[in-house]
C-alpha cells in the first residue's frame, strides 16, 4: 500500500539529476587517478583535476542535503537520500586523498597492486552513472540495478584480495613481520589502504541502493 501511495505522489526530480551529476564527477576523478598511476607524471595537474571534481561534487552533496529539508515530496526515504549522498561523497573524498598522498610524495614507481586497484576504482565508478539514473523508475530496472550493485560488491571483494597481496609483498620486501619498514613501504601501504577504502565506499553505496530497491518495489 505504501509503494502504491508513493507511486501516485509527484516526485522531486532534482534528486535524480543531482545523483547522476555527482556520479559523473566521481568517474572523472577516478579516471584522473588512474591516469596519475598509469603515467606517473604531471602529478599536480592531475591532482587539480581531481580536486576540482571533488569541489563540484561537494556542492552537489550540499544541495541534496538542503533539498531534503526543504522539499515536501521526496522520491524515497529521506534517510536513504542522505546516506546515499554521504557515501557517494565519501568515494570522491577518498579518491582525492589517494591523489594527495601520491602528489605530495612526488614521482615514484607505483606497484602492480596500485595499478590494479586504480583499474577497479574506475570500473566501480563507471557503474554509478549507469545505475543511479535508474532510480527514477525502480520497478522497471530492478534486474539491472541488482546486477550492478552485485558487481560493485564483487569489485570490493577483489580489492580486498589485492590489498592483502600488496601488504604481503611489502612484508616480504622488508624482511618479515618484525623487520623495520622504509618510508616508501609505509607510504605504499597507506595508499593501498586508501584505495581499498574507495571500493569499500562503493560497496556501501550498493548496499544503500539495494535497500532503496527493497523499499520501493
Amino acid at each position: 500500500m505504501l509503494s502504491l501511495f508513493r507511486a501516485m505522489m509527484p516526485r522531486e526530480e532534482r534528486f535524480f539529476d543531482h545523483f547522476t551529476n555527482h556520479a559523473r564527477l566521481v568517474l572523472v576523478a577516478a579516471e584522473a587517478l588512474r591516469d596519475l598511476v598509469k603515467n606517473g607524471d604531471q602529478l599536480e595537474m592531475r591532482f587539480q583535476r581531481i580536486h576540482q571534481a571533488e569541489n563540484d561534487a561537494d556542492k552537489i552533496t550540499k544541495e541534496i542535503q538542503a533539498a531534503v529539508h526543504r522539499s515536501f515530496i521526496v522520491p524515497f526515504d529521506r534517510s536513504d537520500i542522505q546516506d546515499l549522498a554521504k557515501r557517494m561523497d565519501d568515494i570522491i573524498d577518498l579518491i582525492q586523498d589517494v591523489a594527495r598522498h601520491m602528489t605530495e610524495a612526488g614521482p615514484m614507481e607505483y606497484t602492480a597492486e596500485m595499478h590494479a586497484l586504480s583499474d577497479l576504482i574506475v570500473r566501480a565508478s563507471a557503474i554509478l552513472p549507469e545505475c543511479l539514473p535508474k532510480l527514477r523508475d525502480i520497478p522497471r530496472h530492478v534486474a539491472e540495478m541488482t546486477r550492478m550493485t552485485r558487481e560493485l560488491s564483487e569489485l570490493e571483494s577483489d580489492s580486498d584480495r589485492i590489498l592483502r597481496a600488496g601488504k604481503a609483498r611489502l612484508r616480504q620486501e622488508s624482511g618479515g613481520l618484525d623487520a623495520p619498514i622504509t618510508y616508501r613501504q609505509a607510504l605504499i601501504r597507506e595508499i593501498l589502504e586508501l584505495m581499498e577504502a574507495v571500493l569499500d565506499a562503493g560497496e556501501d553505496v550498493a548496499d544503500i541502493i539495494d535497500s532503496i530497491i527493497v523499499d520501493n518495489v
